[in-house]
């Protein structure tokens, strides 16, 4: 009898050890998910604050202009078909499309600004990065255009559903895999 009591003793402890250490994990995946869902929060703030109307005007004309301007220049320097007749206009191969404030990669730069902001690293890494991700996104959004204007010269039936699933996915992907590098990165080093 005395036996068994031990033994259930025992077993109690190893069950609670087992309790804390899971509580323990627990505890330290959820501070490591904090920056990340910090960001979350800021970056519906921040998508907030961009469409108060006086806000939303300012910023939507000079990041569409920006992304014509930037795009053509960029396709000159590459060599690729693209020209404007003035924003928010591109051509791309023959095709041209509207550029739109949704196709500025905006939520995804005010994203990356949240991801920096809430980053457990050091001041120098959160520039480091900051200027990754908005290199990262700049030619990931040109690259879109350029990939886009020749999908709807091609395939014209297509254009929409890839303008609008696989992109939107696609840079989804990349800030997170973009993050998850620079944070280990980051990490390692700091």
């Amino acid at each position: 009898m005395a036996k068994d009591k031990i033994e259930q003793k025992k077993e109690e402890k190893k069950l609670k050890a087992q309790e804390k250490a899971e509580k323990q994990k627990r505890n330290e995946a959820f501070e490591k998910l904090k920056p990340l869902l910090y960001s979350f929060a800021l970056w519906g703030v921040l998508m907030g604050i961009v469409y108060i109307p006086f806000i939303y005007d300012l910023i939507m004309s000079f990041l569409v202009d920006f992304v014509v301007a930037s795009t053509v220049a960029l396709g000159s320097i590459l060599f690729i078909p693209i020209e404007t007749s003035g924003s928010p206009l591109i051509t791309v191969a023959g095709y041209t499309m509207k550029v739109i404030f949704e196709c500025t990669a905006y939520n995804f730069y005010l994203f990356a600004v949240a991801l920096i902001v809430f980053g457990k690293w050091t001041l120098k890494d959160k520039l480091i990065n900051l200027l990754i991700f908005i290199v990262s996104i700049f030619l990931l959004n040109a690259a879109r255009f350029v990939i886009m204007g020749y999908v709807g010269k091609a395939w014209p039936h297509l254009f929409h559903q890839v303008h609008d699933y696989v992109w939107t996915i696609v840079f989804g992907l990349v800030v997170f895999i973009l993050y998850i590098w620079r944070n280990d990165k980051s990490l390692i080093h700091g």
